[in-house]
This record gives C-alpha cells, sequence and structure tokens, in this order.
C-alpha cells in the first residue's frame, strides 16, 4: 500500500517538474535542402530522454516521426553530456515544416 502511494507520488512530482520545462511547437536549426538530415534544439537547450514517458515528439509537415523508424537522436558533445540532436532518415527539403515538443533538461 505505502509502496503504491510513494510510486504515485513520484509520478506526480515527476510530472509537475516537466510542465515547467516542457516545450511545445519549437522549429530545429539546420539547414533544410533534401540533403542535410542532422538538426540540433534552439539555444542551446538540452531535452530529456527517458522512455518510455519522457522524450522528444518530431513532426515533419505536421506528421508525428517514430523514434528509431524515421529518426534518431544524439547527444553533439558526446556521451553524458545530454541529448540536443535529432537525425532524420529523410532529409527535408526547403518547404518542410520541421516542429519538436519536448522537455528542456
Amino acid at each position: 500500500m505505502f509502496l503504491i502511494n510513494y510510486l504515485n507520488l513520484q509520478s506526480a512530482l515527476q510530472l509537475f517538474i516537466a510542465i515547467g520545462r516542457f516545450r511545445t511547437g519549437v522549429s530545429l536549426i539546420g539547414i533544410r535542402d533534401g540533403s542535410n538530415s542532422t538538426f540540433r534544439i534552439p539555444g542551446g537547450e538540452k531535452f530529456t530522454h527517458n522512455l518510455p514517458f519522457l522524450t522528444i515528439s518530431v513532426y515533419v509537415n505536421g506528421l508525428r516521426m517514430t523514434l528509431l523508424d524515421d529518426y534518431v537522436i544524439s547527444e553533439s558533445g558526446g556521451s553524458g553530456t545530454g541529448y540536443d540532436t535529432v537525425i532524420l532518415s529523410q532529409p527535408p527539403y526547403a518547404n518542410d515544416h520541421l516542429l519538436v515538443d519536448y522537455v528542456a533538461t
């Protein structure tokens, strides 16, 4: 009984913390030319990658992409520096809209 209440409290606390750092509809930085597939989060922010609940959501022309099928994420500064890079499997063209939702760290 106490364990269940503790887990509910922990989940509520994580959600409360995440709400203040949630970013939505953010445009990624990078050249959209049909050949570049690597994009970064603006402002030097890093995003949370804690599956299955908190990770980045990527949208191309309004369609939500799937992690590992349509894109992968990486830490541009190396392991342990924080996720800030999205690498798409299909490079977007100049007129494509590329937006993300994420929780900043």
